[in-house]
């Protein structure tokens, strides 16, 4: 099976060298490309606890690691963001299934509101508001953007060829600007025939609205982390 990510570059590798082992080949065309913002630094010794929704958040971290951060409890939606975590010099480190709803239900089970405070680090766009969500539980949170997105506009030459071959069985898309970027490409390629032969794989309901615009061979709602579970 030939699978199509749509995740940003820094997010792929880990599922893209998941389903190669598993027999499968794999490209990758981000529609949101990754820009870092510049921020004040931080004093982590504010806080007891950070939490990471996306390993995007953790590589635009530009302090250095000190040894005493190192030792600070780090939350992370899934095994992706838990690996960048490690790999920054993080050593405490708690993985949650891979969806929003899990690390904050990971959160709440494994922490207490008096535990301190904790700085969530987060990209511009965020599907859910897990500061305010974790406040309405009595939990101090700081939040910081340090990263933006920007939308990738056209198809490169390869995905381009690959969609016009028919050549792709499977999409992943992982939030609902890049489903809204994704049909627009489409359309501007006049590729909807072509998707009729692809079956297309969202994270939520939400993220698929703006996808049935396009008539997909079949299409199938799953969890970040299970996507192997759900290619048939």
């Amino acid at each position: 099976m030939h699978i199509l990510f749509t995740k940003t570059e820094l997010d792929t590798p880990y599922l893209a060298n998941k389903f190669i082992q598993l027999g499968h080949r794999v490209s990758v065309f981000p529609i949101l490309q990754v820009e870092k913002i510049k921020v004040q630094k931080i004093n982590f010794d504010n806080y007891n606890s950070l939490v990471f929704t996306s390993s995007n958040a953790v590589a635009c971290i530009d302090q250095e690691i000190s040894q005493n951060l190192k030792n600070v409890r780090c939350f992370c939606v899934g095994p992706a963001t838990a690996e960048y975590a490690k790999k920054k010099g993080f050593l405490n480190i708690v993985t949650a299934g891979g969806s929003y709803h899990q690390l904050k239900e990971t959160i709440l089970n494994l922490s207490d509101k008096n535990d301190g405070k904790f700085l969530y680090l987060r990209g511009e766009f965020i599907s859910n508001d897990l500061k305010k969500d974790l406040m309405k539980e009595g939990y101090q949170v700081d939040s910081l953007i340090n990263y933006t997105t920007n939308l990738n506009t056209n198809f490169d030459t390869k995905t381009l060829k690959i969609f016009n071959e028919q050549l792709v069985n499977l999409v992943f898309v992982y939030s609902k600007r890049s489903a809204e970027q994704f049909v627009k490409i489409i359309f501007n390629n006049d590729l909807q025939l072509k998707c009729s032969s692809i079956k297309l794989r969202c994270v939520s309901e939400n993220v698929l609205t703006p996808l049935h615009k396009i008539k997909w061979m079949d299409v199938k709602l799953f969890f970040p982390g299970n996507e192997e579970f759900c290619l048939d």
